[in-house]
């Protein structure tokens, strides 16, 4: 069986202009299972792809001090995840829970994967995502296509593979 993997995904927003060649593409990361289920992502985007993958080799290595926190969300009663090192958030749930339970089982098998996963070549890039974006970034992206998101319009987006 494979075992886990951190896959990195830059961040183009919808105003990036495709002709330049150089854009300063902020990047993500999350934590697969070998099915391909999201364990978890990290708590914010990086700047560049070095920093995104020095923070995932402190996290690994700081995986003894790491703390689990589960939260029920006041609105919907679902419940989320966080764990944070030396008391600063550093990976989020990637989804919400219905039950308490779930919670701690998922947060139980992202700080078990976490050893053990493997770190991918490049970075997938999002396109044309005001949503994903939007949450991958938790709210960073500040795009007319964002804020159109906000009126009711939608734009579905897609994984591409780059080199």
């Amino acid at each position: 069986m494979l075992p886990p993997r951190f896959i990195f995904l830059a961040i183009v927003t919808p105003d990036d202009d495709d002709s330049v060649a150089d854009r300063q593409q902020r990047t993500a990361w999350m934590l697969c299972s070998p099915n391909n289920r999201i364990l978890g992502r990290g708590e914010r985007p990086f700047d560049t792809e070095a920093q995104c993958r020095r923070a995932v080799l402190d996290l690994v290595g700081a995986a003894d001090r790491l703390n689990p926190v589960s939260t029920a969300l006041g609105t919907s009663g679902h419940w989320v995840w966080r764990v944070e090192l030396d008391g600063v958030p550093v990976a989020v749930s990637h989804r919400s829970y219905l039950r308490a339970r779930e919670c701690q089982y998922n947060v139980g098998r992202f700080l078990a994967a976490l050893p053990a996963g493997l770190l991918t070549e490049g970075r997938r890039l999002l396109r044309e995502a005001p949503r994903a974006v939007e949450r991958l970034t938790r709210g960073v992206v500040e795009s007319p296509a964002v804020q159109r998101r906000a009126h009711g319009e939608t734009t579905a987006w897609r994984a591409i593979r780059t080199a």
